[in-house]
This record gives structure tokens, C-alpha cells and sequence, in this order.
């Protein structure tokens, strides 16, 4: 388990991409999941199977480290568009980023996954040729996921909107990544 920041909002556990987020130089902090949550089957057969559909990760003798971050994304103003950070196809910096949806509200707009190519990296949807996109889908349904090779393949999720002028609308994930640990001796 990695170390998380006490805070006056609690404790925080922090999330760098390193150079795979412009909009972000440095680690940000975000809640850290309960304990509680971390210790339930649902959560755990989510981290197995994900893990399981991985490739190259299991030959590796280093321990894997596994992410697990709960993201909302929430509009409440269709002049402040919900959106996630990068606002860009990009790449994570892992090997591996599986993306679960827990809940999408009904009155809500946007919310697209896109997949692209590579050369799509760090640029905004309207500027990526349809010829690099290569697939488009919005997740509906609990659980319902899509995972990706960073190494292959960038991504981006479009904005979210409020179907009718009042209320909230959100879409919430549960965004799972692996990496390696890694190991220098000298």
C-alpha cells in the first residue's frame, strides 16, 4: 500500500502521469479511497480480472503496482462543460488503464470515449483526422468498461453537458492502472 498526505479535506494519495498530462507538471493529490472500499470483493475481482487481461505484466519479478482512482466528472452550467484532465487525446504513462463506469446520470450529454492512434497524442478532438479514430463508444451500463495498451493507442473523453437547463449531471469511473515498480542497483 502507498503512503497517503494527511490534508485538512483528509488523507490524499497522489497520481503523477509525469510528462503524459501538460496540464499537469506536477503529482496532484486526490481523496484516497476508504478502506472499506479497497476491501471489497467487487473491487478486488474488478482488480484480478483487470490484471488478467493484461500482457507482459505477469513475467515481470518486480511487484506491479496497481492505481485505483474513483473520478467524477460533474456539469452543473452548460457554459462550464464538464471535462477530464488532459483535455486531449493523451496517453496515461502506464502499461496498462482499464476504465470501469460505476454511474452516468440520466440527463447528461458528452461522456464519449474515443481511441485513436498514437500521432493523436496532445491533440484536441476537432483537430484528430476520423481516419485516426479508432473506435467511439459511450459506456451506459454499471460496469461497463473498456481498457488500453498505452503504449499502442491514445484516448480522450468528451465533455459533459446537461440534457435540460437545471440539475447536475456526472459520470463517474473507476480508473484502474499498472505499472512496474522498478529497481536500480549500483
Amino acid at each position: 500500500m502507498l503512503l497517503t498526505k494527511k490534508s485538512d479535506k483528509g488523507e490524499l494519495s497522489g497520481y503523477d502521469q509525469g510528462n503524459n498530462n501538460h496540464e499537469h507538471n506536477n503529482i496532484r493529490y486526490f481523496n484516497s479511497i476508504s478502506s472499506e472500499l479497497k476491501n471489497t470483493k467487487l473491487l478486488q475481482d474488478i482488480l484480478i480480472d483487470d490484471f488478467n487481461k493484461t500482457f507482459s505484466l505477469k513475467e515481470h519479478n518486480l511487484p506491479i503496482y496497481a492505481g485505483v482512482h474513483i473520478v467524477k466528472v460533474i456539469c452543473s452550467d452548460n457554459n462550464k462543460p464538464g471535462f477530464s484532465s488532459p483535455d486531449c487525446f493523451h496517453q496515461d504513462g502506464e502499461p496498462f488503464t482499464f476504465a470501469h463506469l460505476v454511474k452516468r446520470s440520466p440527463n447528461v450529454l458528452g461522456g464519449d470515449n474515443y481511441i485513436a492512434n498514437v500521432a493523436s497524442r496532445n491533440k484536441k478532438l476537432e483537430e484528430v483526422n476520423s481516419s485516426d479514430i479508432i473506435s467511439k463508444f459511450k459506456l451506459q451500463n454499471f460496469l461497463e468498461s473498456f481498457a488500453v495498451c498505452d503504449e499502442k493507442v491514445s484516448h480522450y473523453v468528451s465533455h459533459l453537458t446537461l440534457e435540460e437547463k437545471t440539475g447536475e449531471s456526472y459520470r463517474c469511473m473507476i480508473l484502474i492502472d499498472f505499472y512496474f515498480t522498478k529497481q536500480s542497483i549500483e
